[in-house]
This record gives C-alpha cells, structure tokens and sequence, in this order.
C-alpha cells in the first residue's frame, strides 16, 4: 500500500518541530527573517509543493545549505554585538526605552558592568538593567560628567607679609555622586596643614601662617580632590608674595 503525501508532510513536521502542532506566527511589517523563519518557510514548501512536480532533492539541500549559513551568521553577529558590548563599561551612555503605554523615557548614566541574560548582553546602570538594542548614544565618561566635577576659580592673589590677610580661592566640590568631601592645598612641594585652611559657602581660605615662611616670589597652588576621579588642578592658583614693609 502506497504513503499518502500528506503522511510524509505530516512526518516532516513532527521532525522540524518536535510534536505536531497549530502555530500561528506573528511578524511585524519590516522585521528580520530569522532562522526560525526560514526554516518554517521551507516546511511550508514541502507541504505546499506540485505533486507531478515535486522539488528536486537538491534543491532541498541547497536551501538547508542557506539556512546554515544564515544561522552562523546570525550566532557570529550575536557574538559580535556582546563582544562589543563589554567595552562599554565606564562608558557615560544615553538609553531610550519605550513603556507598555508606548511612551518613550531616555536614562543617562555611566555603565557599571555588562551582564549576559538569555545569551544578550545587558548593561547596568544606576542598577538597572538595559538591553544593548535600547542604546542610542555612548561619550566618553569623563568629558560628559566634567561638568559635576570639583573645580576652581581662577585666582591671582597677593599675599603682603606686612599687611597679613587670608588669602581666598572660590571652590566648587562637584555634584551628586562626583563631589568631593575634602581638598588638598599644597604650595613649595608640601601640602598646607588643615589648621592653616578654612572652608564656607565655596571659598577656601589660606591663612597667614602658611605663607609667612615662604620667601618672596610668585608660587602656584595645587588642589586635589578626593572626588572619585581624583580631580587635581594645579595651574588655576598663584600667589604672589611681597612684603612692603608697610602695616596697614
């Protein structure tokens, strides 16, 4: 007794899909056809084919030939894409995500570390998990967050050994998680003693009795942050020292 057509597309499908099953596909206009695609397309030829003309077996060979290669190259670019994606770690980046709603919310951050979930790669940031495909802009850390960085006023002072003032330089510790707590000053090669240094409302004072021993002359001021980027600037602050021999 003859097999039926439909006995043999009927066993193909068990083969291609494991049981026999009802499965409805749901694609959206301009998607990528992917493996799972293909091959649901190649069943579908062997059930729909010409029985007076039924596709050659070479023909079969050949499309599970492209099926192959389309698979490898869907794992190689996956591997590509999560080899990259390691390389954004301390990276500042902008994220887009779209709700259930369908609104859009953009995230800024820095990247704490790459994390793989259901062979993709994922981001965190600000401990939240992102995926790489809702990315849109990467800069470099430090250039983008400079701006909440401890900085310093330009200052050219004048310290007269006659006439004794505190010498002041308007700071800025940073913001939010780029603040600094505490600030270096050190003048000639050695830093100054804390109780020769006052701090409020953003001006660092240094006092008289950290410059009354040095000899006259123009020195710089360097001042180093304990920010989490070590922030130093070294050429903002001079001060020149004098002593004109007149008390006023």
């Amino acid at each position: 007794m003859g097999t039926s057509l439909q006995g043999i597309v009927t066993g193909l499908d068990e083969l291609a899909f494991g049981k026999k099953t009802t499965q409805t596909t749901e694609r959206t206009p301009g998607g990528e056809l992917g493996k799972d695609e293909f091959l649901q397309l190649l069943v579908c030829q062997m059930k729909n084919q010409d029985p007076l003309e039924p596709e050659k077996d070479t023909d079969f060979i050949a499309q599970l030939a492209q099926f192959s290669a389309l698979e490898q190259m869907q794992n190689l670019n996956e591997t590509a894409v999560n080899s990259q994606a390691f390389g954004l770690v301390g990276k500042y980046v902008k994220i887009k995500t779209k709700s259930p709603s369908g609104s859009y919310s953009e995230t800024n951050g820095v990247v704490d570390y790459i994390t793989m979930k259901d062979g993709e790669a994922q981001m965190s940031v600000d401990g939240k998990l992102y995926k790489i495909s809702d990315l849109v802009e990467v800069k470099d850390s430090y250039y983008a967050i400079q701006q909440y960085l401890p900085s310093v006023e330009k200052t050219e002072a004048v310290y007269d050994k006659s006439n004794k003032k505190p010498v002041d330089i308007k700071i800025d510790l940073g913001e939010g998680d780029y603040a600094a707590s505490s600030v270096v000053v050190v003048m000639n090669g050695e830093a100054v003693k804390n109780e020769f240094l006052s701090y409020e409302d953003g001006v660092l004072s240094i006092m008289p009795g950290a410059l009354d021993e040095l000899e006259n002359g123009d020195y710089e001021v360097g001042l180093y942050f304990d920010d989490p980027y070590s922030t130093s600037i070294k050429d903002k602050v001079t001060i020149k020292i004098t002593d004109s021999g007149i008390d006023e």
